[in-house]
């Protein structure tokens, strides 16, 4: 292991990107029935086996608990990936490299994906209205965050009640960096778990949907945010001949991609009552 540790969690085999410092890990593997040929998330300290609630997350778990030696660390997806140019024509030849981001992490403390408008399904929460008509995990959320770490309630309000997000799970920071926020998030995420079962809105997958939030709150209250670095997601799986990618490309060349973005979510949180 060098000093750069970027996991891919992966739950199904796939074709990893030909760089230094990227590490597949697989996810769940105490859960599956075949061995992928890579790094298992289920080796030594682990929370493999609750890999159908926590995600990606379970990769991150491995890492923190079992990796001393990388000074950057990272969680990235089999399929996502931070990227240099969005919209270049082989956009695998954009990949955030291990030593593009070690340059990028003496300017900045951490790297994160662009935020995006949040549908509304994705836990928006209102201040007009009625907690027990709200959504019932990012109400426990918003609870247990009060309770245990009350000084991050302003962040939580920043993500929770407004309309952009960092999604993904996504992150490359310096090793100290990326164990204070496991340390962080984890016993947090225990309790939610434990809370959310409790109270029956434990869904599957809940723990790693929390989480997305949970990053960016932590973030935004450790960190003054000339110190974050958004960078683009790629989807290396998307179709780009679909009709909506080449929409977005068109709109990001003539430059109008924010401001159509921001007329259209105007109108949609409209409509949704948001």
């Amino acid at each position: 292991m060098g000093d750069t540790a970027i996991l891919i969690a992966a739950h199904k085999s796939f074709d990893p990107p030909a760089l230094e410092g990227y590490l597949p890990v697989q996810v769940g593997a105490a859960l599956a029935d075949a061995d992928l040929g890579f790094q298992r998330d289920d080796e030594g300290e682990n929370i493999s086996a609750k890999n159908r609630q926590y995600c990606e997350l379970t990769a991150q778990y491995w890492a923190w608990k079992n990796l001393a030696g990388p000074r950057v660390m990272g969680l990235v997806h089999y399929r996502r990936y931070f990227v240099k140019e969005l919209y270049a024509p082989d956009v695998r030849s954009q990949i955030l490299t291990a030593a593009e981001a070690r340059a990028l992490l003496e300017r900045y403390d951490i790297i994160l994906p662009k935020p995006v408008y949040k549908l509304a399904c994705n836990g928006i929460l209102f201040h007009d209205r009625p907690k027990e008509g709200q959504n019932r995990p990012m109400v426990l959320l918003e609870e247990l965050v009060r309770r245990r770490c009350p000084e991050y309630l302003p962040s939580f309000e920043k993500f929770a009640y407004g309309r952009r997000a960092s999604f993904g799970n996504m992150l490359i920071a310096s090793r100290e960096t990326f164990c204070e926020y496991s340390a962080w998030m984890f016993p947090l995420l225990e309790e939610f778990e434990r809370l959310g079962e409790e109270a029956g809105v434990l869904a599957p997958r809940m723990c790693g949907f929390i989480s997305e939030y949970l990053l960016c709150i932590w973030a935004d209250h450790n960190f003054p945010p000339e110190k974050i670095c958004f960078l683009d997601v790629a989807n290396t799986e998307e179709d780009r001949r679909a009709p909506a990618y080449r929409l977005r490309r068109a709109l990001v060349k003539l430059g109008i991609f924010e401001p159509v973005s921001r007329a259209l979510f105007a109108v949609y949180y409209k409509i949704k009552g948001c």
